[in-house]
């Protein structure tokens, strides 16, 4: 920093200058007396051209301005700032006490103490997380220690503060060189020059816990070179290794806090807060209580199963036109979510078995609730929807349960840890640690499945024990490349994992030639390896290789999911029903299994069976979280409103924070022409966490109010939140083509939904709702021609019922086809088509005045 001139002993306004207490990377400290208040205070005098200009002084004063009203007791206060004789300082609080850095002073602290000023610190930050501000400069120096033995946090705010007056926007390396107090605190987006958010305050202070549990620095390069390089891509040494007295449990607490990836870390206070406090309190065994007793009514043991387009995880998006299905919503009591591994270093083999264990294990535990009182997330759905905190698996899912697992490799040994923990208090109930040698793949998994089970308080049967080692293959390497093909298959949306997964799996075959979960999982790999490429061949490899699946274990369901993915996804739904069938038969606690059976269904038309399969899932896991969302979204496809309603209520009063709960439920509203209803839902589901699919319904609400101004706006936000939603964007373009003023906009949003519409059919040339949506873009757009084309073709695939029917009455009448219009609209009304979406849709006003329009409307 810029050197500034000794200033003790004089005046600043009505501040007399005491002593300097201290100097860092932001400004010099000294202590000074308020001569007009009587009390001493601490004055911060900014480096020498920090502020260029008066205009930066005037921001910066009106930030201050801001900060100065955060209140806390843990904070020290900003109280003014001026200019003097030209120096720009900060008048603060004067903290007594001794710094964390000081205390330190290269030695560690007890546990207790660690445990206490990481709970004080990570309280703090969580009581002004609401207000939006991030610290971006926790270190001990930074960290006062009081007499009372209270730690309070210095410069809270100093680094908004520059930012805000423009002087800090960014940091060069050159810039961090000159910052050698604040940079081994630095998170790795920091030092990339990134973009950051609260999670750089995690990382930051598990630098300080790392340094005060160890005594030693997560990086303790003195190059500063080396130390960029170190925080932007090493891992530092276990905290355990340097002081083996730590608990596991603060190690790998420390250990997430530093994770490279910010999306691994604790994503708020409170969960860093609630996490040191289960350190602190003592460990009890977690219950497992029975499922309670569902109600009598019949809306509550229909059965579930959700179509495979589904299975990528979208929620319900309500709109003018009818959408395909959404996702998940929520659970009750007893639900598991085992989250991504965490591990601690970049080795990919260590990565993928991770992952791999994660998919493995959860099928495993998945086996046992058919027959024990608990349910476990789907390694689909927690991949579908990128969940990877145990916060974000309760909002999601509604878990209660959450199993974090991390992994750590020493030579040719594996060290896996893990926690059972309560999601509501953060609270760890059980965990353990299992090392053994990497060379044997099956005791690794095995000890860790036994201990979770342990953890679970679940007493297995001898026949279930037997079949919870039943790995497939007796060559360990096999299973070994297996578990890590399943690890890359977890995220299969990007392409080198899909190639990897098929390295693994073959590598396992190689082994193994009789392995039938190799083949089946290469089966699974081959065809995402087609959905990224579009090249035919991948497909064919694909059905061989799950074909050679059954023909190995005709007994294992892996085999015919396998088969049942790829006829779905080819058109074939009548091959897919008898895969799924068997699927289901053989395992029948298989979600995958009777989602897709469904899904076949209703793409067959065939709507009753589809309804049964809902039904029996339902029966066979009464409470898995998803049954009555999905048959709410079942509901909605069949025109059944008020019953969809009841199932999204259901959702929500199982799992009160349930934001695609609400948001359904507000599309639901949306359908049954109830949009007062409709918008209070909508407006919930954003308030807990704002997504595409609440966005989208929102529009809708406002679009059929007559509102397309307010529409619009939301259907922006939504399209910012799902800009590769062809529906988002198809109904922007709506809101854009009604919107007073913006109809110009219209065209290149349909162009929008035209391009991303067709990149999916590419995918499935024989889904007939996407067909239908793609012939009312063009209809919109002003180009019939296409537009009747491609709703010829959809109204040839499946029978049309009110979804279909309703699309076609648009598509006929926007190119003047008033006639078969009014036609399509009697056949949907008939089939469930919503009077109150009739009434509400401005692309009939031109019908309104019609006797066979009329009638319609006052059919219901």
């Amino acid at each position: 920093m810029s050197a500034v001139p000794s200033i003790v002993g004089q005046t600043l306004g009505h501040y007399r200058v005491l002593e300097k207490v201290g100097a860092g990377g932001m400004g010099i400290v000294f202590r000074a007396h308020d001569e007009r208040l009587d009390r001493d205070i601490a004055i911060k005098v900014l480096p020498a051209g920090t502020l260029a200009n008066e205009a930066a002084r005037k921001q910066f004063r009106a930030e201050a301005l801001t900060l100065s009203k955060l209140s806390h007791a843990n904070i020290a206060h900003i109280y003014d700032f001026d200019t003097q004789h030209g120096i720009d300082f900060l008048v603060m609080e004067f903290v007594r006490g001794v710094s964390l850095e000081q205390k330190l002073a290269g030695r560690a602290l007890s546990e207790e103490e660690v445990i206490h000023l990481g709970r004080q610190v990570a309280g703090t930050l969580q009581d002004v997380a609401q207000l939006g501000i991030v610290h971006r400069d926790i270190k001990p120096g930074n960290i006062m220690i009081t007499p009372q033995g209270e730690p309070k946090l210095l410069d809270f705010g100093l680094a908004k503060l520059l930012r805000a007056s423009g002087t800090d926007a960014t940091r060069s390396f050159d810039d961090l060189r000159e910052m050698a107090g604040t940079l081994p605190y630095m998170s790795p987006e920091q030092v990339k020059n990134l973009p950051t958010d609260f999670r750089t305050d995690v990382y930051s202070l598990g630098a300080v816990l790392y340094e005060s549990a160890t005594g030693e620095r997560p990086f303790p390069a003195k190059d500063v070179s080396t130390l960029i390089a170190d925080i932007a891509r090493k891992s530092p040494t276990p905290p355990r290794q340097l002081n083996p007295d730590l608990s596991a449990g603060l190690e790998r607490l420390i250990q997430r806090c530093l994770a490279k990836d910010p999306a691994r870390r604790y994503q708020t206070a409170a969960e860093i807060r609630a996490a040191l406090e289960a350190l602190e309190s003592v460990q009890i065994p977690v219950a497992i209580v029975p499922a309670a007793k569902q109600p009598t009514t019949p809306l509550l043991i229909f059965g579930l199963a959700i179509l495979l387009l589904v299975t990528a995880g979208a929620a319900f998006i309500a709109a003018r036109k009818w959408n395909r299905p959404p996702n998940t919503a929520a659970s009750q009591v007893n639900e598991l979510a085992i989250l991504p591994p965490n591990t601690s270093h970049q080795d990919g083999e260590i990565i993928a078995f991770g992952e791999g264990m994660v998919h493995t294990l959860t099928s495993r535990l998945t086996q046992l609730t058919g027959a024990h009182p608990f349910q476990v997330v789907p390694a689909s759905e927690m991949r579908s929807k990128r969940v990877s905190t145990l916060q974000e698996a309760r909002e999601e899912f509604g878990a209660n349960l959450g199993l974090e697992l991390s992994l750590e490799r020493a030579g040719e040994m594996l060290r896996v840890n893990y926690a059972l923990i309560d999601a509501k208090r953060h609270q760890q109930l059980r965990g353990d640690t299992i090392t053994a040698s990497m060379s044997d793949p099956f005791a690794i998994e095995d000890q860790v499945a036994d201990s979770v089970v342990q953890a679970l308080q679940i007493e297995l049967r001898p026949e279930e024990q037997q079949s919870q080692t039943n790995h497939g293959t007796t060559q360990p390497q096999a299973y070994d490349y297996y578990v890590q093909g399943q690890g890359y298959l977890q995220d299969f949306q990007k392409q080198e994992n899909v190639d990897n997964a098929i390295a693994e799996f073959n590598r396992a075959l190689q082994y193994d030639p009789n392995y039938a979960l190799a083949s089946s999982g290469l089966g699974e790999a081959l065809w995402r390896k087609y959905e990224h490429t579009k090249q035919p061949e991948f497909v064919g490899q694909a059905k061989s290789a799950c074909n050679r699946a059954v023909q190995l274990r005709p007994e294992e369901s892996a085999g015919h999911l396998c088969l049942g993915l790829l006829d779905a996804g080819t058109g074939a739904y009548d091959k897919a029903v008898e895969e799924y069938q068997l699927a289901a038969k053989l395992e029948p606690t298989s979600d995958a299994a009777y989602s897709g059976l469904a899904g076949a269904y209703e793409r067959l038309g065939k709507s009753q069976e589809a309804e049964s399969t809902f039904r029996k899932a339902i029966s066979l896991r009464p409470s898995y979280w998803a049954g009555y969302n999905r048959l709410g979204i079942f509901y909605l496809r069949h025109g059944r409103y008020a019953e969809a309603s009841e199932m999204f209520s259901q959702v929500i009063a199982l799992v009160p924070d349930s934001f695609a709960g609400y948001a359904n439920l507000g599309g639901s509203y949306i359908y049954r022409g109830d949009y007062a209803q409709a918008i209070p839902a909508l407006e919930r589901s954003v308030e807990i966490r704002p997504t595409e699919e609440a966005s989208s319904n929102l529009g809708t609400a406002y679009f059929q109010l007559h509102q397309y101004s307010h529409s619009a706006r939301a259907l922006e936000k939504a399209a910012a939140l799902g800009p590769s939603n062809y529906e988002i964007w198809g109904n922007l373009a709506d809101a854009y083509y009604w919107a007073p003023g913006e109809r110009a906009k219209a065209k290149d949003a349909y162009r929008m939904a035209l391009d991303l519409a067709f990149k999916q059919l590419a995918v499935n040339p024989q889904d007939a709702n996407l067909l239908s949506f793609i012939a009312d873009y063009y209809a919109m757009s002003g180009d019939c021609a296409p537009a009747l084309t491609q709703l010829r073709r959809a109204m040839a695939i499946a029978p049309p019922g009110p979804d279909l029917l309703g699309t076609a009455a648009l598509v006929f009448n926007q190119c003047g086809k008033q006639e078969d219009a009014l036609t399509s609209l009697e056949k949907a009304v008939a089939a469930g088509y919503s009077t109150a979406t009739l009434r509400d849709t401005p692309n009939f006003d031109n019908l309104r005045n019609l006797p066979r329009f009329q009638k319609l409307l006052a059919s219901q």
